[in-house]
């Protein structure tokens, strides 16, 4: 296996997020902050292979999420508590709405990939989820409790509607089922704060958490008493993990080591990239083309990465 830069990005602050596109061949949304989301403003960056904007935002953000109804809509997480919703097509550099309904900073927002639910969920360090309904006017349909900490993310499933896992500072990892109003729950499913988690695209029982022991777990919902496997190779806490969306068998994961792993679920193989000295806070798989990722870092880079494989 190969593995190459083929394109950077120099941002102005540091990265916090990205996502690509699921609508336009290679359009990236990028999030920094300034003082490291500390205090200061943030940046919105959307980059494709013409074109550029930019919208600039008073506070920090920290996440950013595609509507995937609408191409011409984006979602961010923002420091004061509130979602902005900004319209990528008008020129205006402020949100088109800004909804506050949490007392803390959202961490995650994330727009349900299931076409039968046209809903986006939140999650803050008030250790809320908030699920938003956007069919008529934007409202928070349900709120979400258990978490006894900050609720650093929650995802949807992607196929099964109204199913969401999120993992939290309390160690705890939660599966909500919307439709059967149910609740369950790992209390330790790792020893520290769990900072990212993803679901598998392929196998719909599968899901990846990752925290600052270091450590990935593999989890079949199931039965979540106990992890399937244990990955270890980073050397400090895993910021983000990602289930490649064209392989069934491999996910990537960066954290505060900087660097990037590949992972084989069907083999104790792993591929290591170290990529800066700097947290990296941004990792997303390319939607379209296949082996494409694009990796963010509080060096302020962006790297759109290639994977050759032999």
């Amino acid at each position: 296996m190969f593995f190459r830069i083929i394109a950077q990005t120099r941002l102005t602050d540091a990265c916090y997020s990205l996502r690509y596109s699921p609508h336009i061949l290679n359009q990236l949304a990028i999030v920094s902050c300034e003082n490291f989301g500390i205090r200061g403003r943030s940046t919105i960056q959307l980059i494709n292979n013409h074109d550029q904007l930019t919208f600039n935002w008073s506070d920090a953000l920290f996440d950013i999420s595609f509507v995937e109804t609408d191409p011409s809509l984006i979602i961010s997480a923002c420091g004061d508590g509130s979602i902005n919703l900004w319209q990528l097509n008008n020129t205006n550099s402020l949100p088109l709405l800004s909804l506050r309904e949490h007392q803390r900073e959202v961490w995650c927002v994330h727009w349900s990939e299931s076409r039968s639910n046209d809903t986006l969920l939140s999650t803050s360090a008030d250790g809320t989820i908030k699920l938003w309904n956007f069919n008529s006017s934007p409202m928070v349909y349900k709120t979400l409790l258990g978490h006894e900490s900050v609720v650093y993310e929650a995802r949807w499933h992607p196929r099964q509607s109204g199913l969401i896992a999120s993992v939290s500072a309390d160690c705890s990892l939660r599966l909500f089922d919307i439709k059967q109003s149910s609740n369950i729950v790992n209390p330790r499913a790792h020893p520290t704060e769990i900072l990212c988690l993803d679901w598998s695209k392929y196998d719909d029982h599968l899901l990846i958490t990752g925290a600052c022991d270091n450590r990935l777990r593999l989890w079949d919902i199931r039965m979540i008493t106990n992890a399937i496997t244990i990955f270890e190779g980073h050397e400090a806490a895993i910021r983000r993990i990602k289930f490649d969306p064209h392989r069934r068998d491999r996910l990537a994961s960066t954290g505060y080591d900087g660097q990037l792993k590949l992972w084989n679920l069907n083999s104790t193989n792993i591929h290591t990239e170290r990529i800066c000295k700097d947290f990296i806070y941004g990792l997303d798989w390319n939607l379209f083309e296949q082996d494409k990722l694009a990796i963010g870092a509080w060096d302020r880079i962006v790297r759109l990465c290639e994977i050759i494989s032999m």
